[in-house]
């Protein structure tokens, strides 16, 4: 499908401002950080969404229809925030169903995936905003080699993030029936082991210490005759001063060797996993299309706990899926209860057009939707508490997150730890405050819920040297 083969001529253009909006999964988070990077390089001000700018980038999701309502609302925010801007529309909505967004008021610009690392360029170049909404949108590329590279530790706005994102892989090859991220990014591609690594030493320079690996199924990394344990067994043996995080994987592919290499490389690999499993029933796997088992979840779980010790597991689950009977559900809840996962994102099934799941009968009401997905929260705060509980007195090795700035109330500071837990970290009471991106050794000393304190043993400067200057209040 190509809407348009070539891009507006190019003319000459006066510095700008752009504010930029996201919607969906961590890789579209990546690729608007890259983005702003690259306006922000080209001289443009970066604005807060809502707040006046000349242009507003809007890069979508499709995963629900929600996510097109939600697209809506945003493209709507935009226009009120200033009637005069450019407005630009991209990713996966604008890919799937760019006639649909090309109609809707206010908008300018409509990029598909295929075209959106370019559009700094071209907008920059646009003298004025078209009179006709121009569409860039073209079929996905069908190699299996993903080209340019995207890494970036800014977010949109252009505050500094104390952790980096390296994108891998893009696409899926997967088709479960409720998804149709597959027909948005395409099939999966991967970027060539040596890319891989300057960008993750290019990143280790700027002074990050832990660096996400994302991609729309980073489990399906394949280039060449390295898949994703090999890959991480090389950036794992880059010198410096940093940690590597794994993003969603689909279970069966959490392999034995991927798992020697988290236990060959502790100190580089953080101990965490999240699994997108969707479901622990047999019949709604089944009719999901999904590739996995539950006795495969029981047995990647239990196997990863024994040999990754105090490995944190998460995961996400869909609850009432077309036809998910009672029963079902509560087969769900026992595997869920049983099992070493420690917590879990719970979505609430909501129908995606085009996509098969849409069209099967017994759909189930939105009333049952909401218990169901009310009970599992509530499993999953009280395994996650459990869990914590089970961590009191334990080291941690944090990153110092920016402090919260809450009216009313105390600055105080988080860290991230490599089990993904996130402690405030106080000492004799009284909040710590530490410039973002500090290291910090520190003991869990309390938990209450599912909410922890740490209290630090020692501050590690970026030179690597103890630092006694430990800001409370």
């Amino acid at each position: 499908m190509i809407q348009q083969e070539h891009p507006p001529k190019p003319t000459p253009k006066r510095p700008q401002s752009v504010a930029f909006h996201t919607l969906g999964c961590r890789t579209n988070q990546l690729e608007t950080s890259t983005l702003a990077d690259d306006f922000r390089a080209r001289g443009w001000q970066i604005h807060p969404f809502g707040e006046p700018a000349s242009v507003y980038v809007i890069n979508t999701c499709t995963v629900t229809e929600r996510a097109d309502t939600e697209a809506q609302r945003v493209i709507r925010r935009a226009q009120l925030s200033n009637p005069e801007a450019t407005i630009v529309v991209t990713g996966c909505y604008a890919q799937v169903a760019p006639q649909e967004v090309a109609a809707l008021s206010g908008v300018n610009y409509v990029f598909g995936n295929q075209w959106k690392s370019q559009i700094p360029e071209i907008i920059a170049a646009s003298e004025a905003k078209p009179e006709a909404t121009v569409m860039l949108v073209s079929d996905i590329d069908k190699s299996r080699v993903m080209h340019g590279s995207s890494a970036a530790g800014l977010n949109e706005d252009g505050e500094g993030r104390t952790r980096a994102s390296l994108k891998i892989q893009d696409g899926c090859d997967y088709k479960c029936t409720y998804c149709i991220i597959w027909e948005a990014r395409g099939q999966s591609r991967s970027l060539p082991v040596d890319d891989l690594k300057h960008q993750l030493e290019s990143l280790i320079a700027e002074g990050y210490h832990e660096i996400s690996l994302c991609g729309i199924n980073i489990g399906q990394y394949q280039y060449e005759n390295y898949d994703l344990a090999s890959l991480l067994n090389v950036l794992s043996m880059v010198p410096g001063d940093f940690r590597l995080r794994l993003t969603s994987l689909d279970p069966l592919e959490v392999t034995p060797a991927l798992i020697d290499i988290f236990v060959r490389h502790r100190e580089k690999i953080a101990p965490h996993l999240h699994l997108s499993t969707q479901s622990a029933d047999d019949t709604v796997l089944k009719r999901m299309a999904r590739r996995h088992h539950v006795c495969d979840l029981v047995e990647i779980c239990e196997t990863t706990a024994r040999e990754i010790p105090n490995i944190t597991i998460t995961s996400d689950i869909i609850v009432g899926f077309p036809g998910e009977t009672d029963s079902q559900f509560e087969n769900t809840v026992r595997v869920l209860s049983q099992i070493p996962m420690h917590a879990f994102h719970v979505f609430s099934y909501s129908k995606r057009r085009g996509t098969p799941a849409a069209a099967m009968p017994d759909q189930v009401p939105e009333r049952v939707k909401k218990e169901r997905a009310n009970r599992l929260k509530a499993l999953s705060d009280e395994k996650y508490s459990a869990y914590l509980q089970s961590m009191l007195g334990q080291t941690l090795n944090l990153i110092a997150e920016s402090p919260s700035e809450k009216a009313g109330q105390a600055r105080q500071q988080r860290g991230m730890s490599e089990y993904y837990i996130r402690p405030l970290i106080m000492q004799q009471n009284r909040p710590v405050l530490v410039p973002p991106n500090t290291r910090i050794r520190a003991t869990i000393t309390q938990v209450v819920g599912t909410q922890c304190w740490a209290e630090p043993e020692h501050i590690i400067t970026n030179s690597e040297r103890h630092d006694e200057r430990v800001l409370t209040y």
